[in-house]
């Protein structure tokens, strides 16, 4: 039962985590280094994260700055940034580029949140499909009689209590990021 309790946790632990990487991708009212994190360029023949190829940082609330390591990956690294999905406008400046972060308006804040509600529903469906699928790990064990029934509502119990305690941490990253994203 610990075995299937703790991989269960191991399963909603990544879950949170690629939520939390889809949520670092989405724009606020500041400049950030992670907001590039899923950024991906072309180069050597293969595929390289742009933290990889360059170092990311923010020189303002509203700039970005990237250096690339090797000039002759800029080109590479410009069209990455250009085919995100976040409409930014990459500026070559010699071996580095500057993103000027335009503005948000009311409109843009308001898709962004509403990107952010997609994420946080796909990570609360993955976080439910994860426990039903430990319950039914745990049903066949007390079918084959290697748990006792008392066993079985008790950690059932158990393992609704990891859920909903992960399904708020959800929302509560949710909540944190929408407020984010709406402050002016």
């Amino acid at each position: 039962m610990l075995e299937i309790k703790n991989e269960m946790k191991e399963n909603i632990s990544k879950t949170i985590q690629v939520f939390h990487n889809d949520i670092k991708g989405v724009r606020t009212g500041r400049a950030s280094a992670s907001l590039l994190d899923g950024v991906v360029v072309n180069v050597y023949g293969g595929h390289q994260k742009l933290n990889e190829v360059a170092n990311v940082s923010s020189t303002d609330n509203k700039t970005l700055l990237i250096k690339i390591y090797d000039m002759g990956n800029i080109g590479e690294v410009k069209n990455a940034i250009l085919n995100t999905s976040l409409s930014l406008n990459p500026i070559v400046e010699g071996s580095t580029i500057r993103i000027v972060l335009p503005e948000l308006t009311q409109e843009t804040r308001e898709k962004y949140v509403k990107l952010l509600h997609q994420y946080a529903e796909k990570a609360r469906i993955a976080i439910r499909k994860i426990r039903e699928n430990t319950i039914k790990k745990l049903k066949k064990m007390k079918e084959n009689k290697e748990i006792s029934e008392d066993d079985f509502h008790n950690i059932k119990e158990e393992i609704q209590n990891i859920t909903d305690n992960n399904i708020k941490t959800v929302d509560n990253e949710l909540s944190l990021k929408e407020k984010d994203i709406l402050q002016h």
